[in-house]
């Protein structure tokens, strides 16, 4: 699956867990279902890898659904501002489904497993 979207302001969680993430704007039409997934992304032709969150965040008992994408390895000055900007996402493989967890420390070690996994997914270990 390949759709593109745009930046929206998310409430800065992912940065202070070490795991800073693009919230973005989810399509019309979305029909992803809602778990964790491998992606590659595309912004101003640079391409990254992606874990892409996609549903409630029940950790924070939050049921609202999100979009969002921590870019793994991103180098900070690789990006200026988001803002009017197109952000194509391919979706590469599903991973699990969205969980809660019961703490912030749980969350941060399964992201951690999730970013390795994708890593080998993508055999960069």
């Amino acid at each position: 699956m390949k759709f593109k979207s745009f930046h929206i302001k998310g409430k800065g969680r992912g940065k202070k867990m070490g795991f800073p993430t693009i919230n973005l704007k989810i399509p019309e039409d979305f029909t992803l279902k809602d778990g964790v997934y491998a992606s590659k992304v595309s912004i101003d032709n640079n391409i990254f890898l992606g874990a892409l969150h996609f549903g409630p965040v029940m950790t924070f008992n939050e049921w609202d659904k999100t979009l969002e994408i921590h870019l793994i390895d991103l180098v900070d000055d690789k990006l200026n501002s988001l803002d009017k900007k197109t952000i194509k996402v391919e979706i590469i493989k599903y991973l699990r489904p969205v969980m809660k967890f019961n703490s912030e420390k749980a969350l941060v070690n399964q992201i951690e497993k999730d970013v390795s996994l994708i890593r080998r997914i993508f055999k960069l270990t």
